[in-house]
């Protein structure tokens, strides 16, 4: 196939799932479609057949019909003139193939040409034939699951550069379909087994990827419907994540995989390119009709600007947002948010049009908060609500319920103003933000302006680890603590998921900060989220060549060393520690007069701080104020005297550029007033 095919339209009805929504959730998710195909609605009124007719269709022509006609809805559909229409199902016969192409042909005003196929390999070549024909605008390939018949699935398919030139909306681009052993030197990210059972073959597949990838770099699955395969793969790639490897192939527990550059994705996880890397790229092996080894190449559209996701909308638990002027407002909200309730117990459509109504009420003075996980609890909380509304506006202070939801009489309004806070370093976490991509797709562009290497920068690697198997509880302690023990990982994620969520913030949420304070690192890290300074590579670059984070500071603390006048080749064991005390700051200070070799290094809060430096002293202290205190997280030398010899290497390493100057006041812990002299001190580029 030399010609490329854009993915401009996908529909489903598997298992029980019923529209494409809830497959690409369940996807997600990773949970496995095992149920066969529930009871599907037909729109005889819809579809134009009479009811005598519809007791005689077969089912699997009423599917085709049905996924047909969404696939073609969800293509952004133009100045069509001529499609055609590929069936794959055990019933492909003539009159299949009229039936549907004659109530399509009438839905949709234009001529459609129809024909069969018995496998997805044959029906993806003939529609790269079909659309060679340029009277041909586009090709509906649409499937019943015939192995398992737990549903069935379409896919709109164009010529690619058409599809780029009238601006369409793709999901994915299949680059080629060839014989499985025609490998190219493309590097795959995620590989996909489709409608093979026989562990024999699947384990030929995997030893032909031996040495092609580097090892661990490429996640793998499977799946028997190579239809679901193939929407499932196309999902994957529009909105750029690896999905969770299927359970079936881990429990096969295939020895082959030591030696294959495969891993197993036990969580969908962020699909990050690797460098060099300038699109995602996937693989489907399947087999032809006569039993060779075939395979489908599929990328990414990377001039695709804007990917929706309605994840977040369809998922639990749901936001009810009511606005009004008065209680008496509220209240009359609440009833019609009950009344809709009685109506449809489809929590997202009535969040939906709960939402639409606030939007037209959002300068209303009160708001009122409502979250549900599902119909039951949603008719509780608005019970709840009545009574909270009374207490609230009776004594004018706040109300809230245990599931989260919410209402002030007093709201600030257009009186308060906003600050975002940021915290110091080391709080990263394996998994953090695993889900933020695929919420917000916008993350990935925000990266990519970030870091040249947003994947490197981010430790996608350490965060989210790759393995051949489950990781155990033990095994994943053990990696949490090395990502701990990696200063300069928890640096850089700690200041990238900072920024990532700064962009939530302010692009999704719209909430717009008029002051910015930072705590510790986080005085650099909202330089960065507030675009005052543009780019992590300088800084990022700067940490890895300095010594500071390797071995002054960390590592071997040749800092304390030279401080304390202790030997070069002094051992670091026991040389520095630090505790969490709760207690105050004026407290500590009192008792450190007493020992000259323990530091006050942060006050948390007024009745929280951190002391750190020689264990036995700091023993000492904690022991004469006696007070709760536990072991601090990191024993890395920060904020003291004891590294004051290293403060031209962080002038250094905060010497970047201004490229941006927010109307925004920012703060800093050092001293608690606003930084005035950051735009005298650097011009803007």
């Amino acid at each position: 196939m030399d010609n490329k095919m854009a993915i401009i339209g996908i529909d489903t009805l598997f298992g029980s799932c019923q529209n494409l929504d809830e497959f690409a959730q369940k996807v997600y998710q990773g949970i496995q479609i095992n149920a066969e195909l529930e009871d599907f609605e037909i729109d005889a009124f819809y579809f134009k057949i009479p009811p005598h007719d519809l007791e005689n269709l077969d089912p699997q022509q009423l599917l085709l019909l049905k996924v047909s006609d969404r696939a073609l809805k969800n293509a952004n559909l133009k100045f069509i003139k001529k499609i055609a229409l590929v069936t794959l199902s055990s019933q492909n016969n003539e009159q299949t193939k009229r039936f549907i192409t004659d109530k399509l042909a009438k839905l949709w005003k234009v001529n459609f040409l129809s024909y069969s196929e018995n496998c997805l390999i044959n029906a993806l070549e003939k529609a790269q034939i079909l659309l060679a024909d340029p009277e041909i605008d586009l090709v509906v390939v649409s499937a019943i699951d015939i192995i398992n018949n737990k549903g069935a699935g379409a896919i709109v398919l164009k010529q690619y550069e058409n599809a780029k030139e009238n601006d369409v909306p793709i999901y994915a681009v299949i680059n080629s379909v060839q014989d499985f052993w025609e490998q190219t030197e493309i590097e795959i990210g995620y590989l996909e087994i489709a409608g093979i059972e026989n562990k024999g073959k699947i384990q030929k597949i995997i030893q032909s990827y031996r040495g092609k990838n580097s090892r661990l770099n490429c996640a793998i699955s499977h799946n028997l419907s190579e239809i679901a395969s193939l929407i499932k793969t196309a999902l994957c790639l529009a909105r750029r994540y690896i999905p969770a490897t299927s359970n079936w192939l881990r429990s096969q527990k295939l020895e082959i995989l030591q030696d294959s550059p495969f891993y197993i994705a036990n969580e969908s996880r962020p699909w990050f390119l690797a460098t060099g890397q300038t699109k995602r790229t996937a693989a489907i092996n399947t087999l032809a009709d006569d039993g060779s080894f075939k395979q489908i190449i599929l990328s990414e559209d990377i001039t695709q600007k804007h990917r929706s996701n309605s994840y977040l909308q369809q998922s639990s638990p749901y936001l009810f947002a009511i606005a009004g002027n008065n209680q008496t407002d509220l209240e009359a909200q609440l009833d019609t948010l009950e009344q809709k309730l009685k109506n449809n117990t489809s929590l997202t459509v009535i969040a939906s049009q709960t939402f639409a109504i606030f939007q037209q009420f959002s300068q209303a003075t009160y708001t009122l908060a409502i979250v549900a996980p599902d119909p039951e609890k949603l008719s509780q909380e608005i019970g709840r609500s009545r009574q909270g509304l009374k207490q609230a506006f009776a004594k004018g202070k706040p109300w809230k319920s245990p599931l989260g939801s919410y209402f002030t009489p007093k709201p600030l309004g257009d009186r308060g103003a906003i600050a975002f806070i940021y915290p110091g370093a080391f709080n990263s976490y394996l998994g953090m933000g695993k889900d933020l991509f695929y919420l917000f797709p916008s993350l990935y562009d925000r990266c990519n302006r970030l870091s040249s290497h947003p994947g490197e920068f981010l430790r996608e690697r350490q965060l989210y680890p790759r393995s051949l198997q489950q990781l155990s509880k033990r095994e994943l302690e053990d990696l949490e603590t090395q990502l701990m023990e990696t200063p300069l990982a928890m640096l850089e994620t700690g200041t990238g998921f900072a920024v990532l969520f700064t962009q939530i913030m302010r692009e999704y949420f719209r909430i717009k900060p008029q002051a910015a304070f930072g705590y510790s690192m986080g005085e650099s890290t909202m330089m960065y989220a507030l675009d005052v300074w543009s780019n992590t590579d300088y800084g990022s670059h700067f940490i890895h060549s300095s010594e500071l984070f390797r071995t002054r500071l960390t590592g071997s603390q040749k800092a304390v060393l030279d401080y304390w006048g202790l030997s070069p080749h002094h051992s670091n064991k026991d040389l520095w520690t630090s505790y969490v005390l709760m207690t105050s700051a004026t407290t500590v200070r009192e008792y450190l007069k007493k020992v000259n070799q323990v530091y006050l290094t942060h006050i948390n809060t007024p009745t929280e701080v951190v002391i750190a430096g020689d264990p036995q002293q700091c023993r000492q202290v904690i022991e004469a104020i006696n007070c709760d205190y536990f072991p601090s997280p990191s024993n890395f030398i920060l904020h003291c005297e004891a590294m004051a010899s290293e403060y031209p290497e962080f002038v250094r390493l905060n010497s970047v550029p201004i490229s941006h100057q927010p109307e925004i006041a920012f703060y800093s812990s050092a001293s608690y007033a606003p930084v005035l002299s950051i735009v005298k001190r650097f011009p803007i580029t």
